[in-house]
């Protein structure tokens, strides 16, 4: 008889309310959020993965920015981001450690994009 039992997923933080949980987090990984959150990437918490939680960002609209940032699920730090800059756009921008992940956000600009935007491209939805 097998008296194991499988232990209990763990909660994704923040996600039975709007604010992100941002216990256990560098102060410099809070500033990274709160960045994005000017940027109006309406950063939410994905599935933990690993070693590591991911910040999913993704802003309104169809040709706002999209992406993710990762965290050391032990250290609170930035450790990576992936930023794509529209549904149209080719590739994504991709940054490593917390210093480049604040220069790839701040080269993030804020989407104009409204929700059920029908423009076939970024271009064309900005204009």
């Amino acid at each position: 008889m097998n008296t194991h039992i499988a232990p209990a997923p763990e909660p994704i933080p923040g996600a039975a309310e709007n604010a992100l949980d941002l216990t256990g987090l560098t102060a410099y990984t809070v500033g990274v959020i709160r960045l994005a959150e000017a940027k109006g990437l309406r950063p939410t918490w994905g599935q933990p993965r690993g070693n590591a939680r991911r910040i999913i960002l993704n802003a309104v609209g169809p040709h706002g920015a999209f992406g993710s940032i990762t965290i050391g699920r032990s250290s609170g730090k930035v450790l990576r981001a992936e930023v794509v800059h529209g549904n149209d756009a080719r590739g994504a921008c991709r940054a490593q450690g917390t210093n480049a992940v604040r220069v790839l956000l701040n080269g993030v600009p804020r989407s104009t994009c409204q929700p059920g935007c029908a423009a076939p491209s970024t271009a064309a939805c900005r204009s």
